[in-house]
């Protein structure tokens, strides 16, 4: 019993921190509010102050520290924006719009608790299965914008003027609107490009 509710903290912990692009970092004495973005292989990636990427012990707490937040103890890793690397400060860029800095770093998740539960940091670095196909997936929902917006108003209660879809992974949609992300939860996780048309479609 003790092994099935981990995995089921496990699985909720990584559909919770799917679900959400915004976090507080807390280092030292310090405490920011920043967005990030989860790329193909599962890591994350943020904009970042030098001094964030200073050898310290980092906490970042997802949608923000509040109550009923993920709490996860994180390794910045800095990288450049340039070369192959260049597209994950784009990515970002595309979720998020203007940086505030002009560092950037990848994120390893050390561990984490959730409800209560502690999980190790490597269960939550899951590989997108749609990443092949997902800019065709954006392509192909961009070009149906009256269709995103009925699926937005229907599934999550929110009416976007102009949705735009950024990103798209086996439990959901991220869409970006005026005011931030909005993430379409799958009710059955995707495993073709089909299968999130049809879902939109419902």
């Amino acid at each position: 019993m003790e092994q099935y509710d981990e995995q089921q903290a496990a699985e909720g912990a990584w559909r919770f921190l799917r679900s959400n692009t915004t976090a507080s970092l807390s280092f030292g004495e310090n405490n920011f509010d920043i967005s990030y973005i989860i790329i193909h292989d599962g890591r994350l990636v943020i904009s970042a102050m030098v001094a964030m990427l200073q050898p310290c012990d980092i906490v970042m707490y997802v949608p923000g520290y509040e109550e009923g937040c993920m709490e996860m103890h994180v390794s910045l890793i800095q990288f450049l924006d340039t070369g192959k690397n260049g597209v994950l400060a784009d990515r970002w860029q595309v979720y998020h719009g203007e940086p505030p800095d002009t560092q950037w770093a990848f994120v390893d998740i050390d561990a984490a608790r959730y409800h209560d539960m502690f999980i190790d940091g490597e269960t939550l670095s899951r590989k997108n299965q749609l990443a092949a196909k997902e800019r065709s997936i954006c392509k192909t929902l961009n070009e149906q914008t009256d269709l995103v917006r009925r699926a937005c108003v229907a599934k999550t209660n929110v009416d976007v003027t102009n949705p735009f879809v950024v990103g798209v992974d086996p439990l959901g949609i991220d869409i970006r609107a005026p005011f931030g992300i909005i993430r379409i939860q799958a009710d059955q996780p995707f495993t073709t490009p089909e299968d999130v048309l049809g879902f939109l479609e419902k």
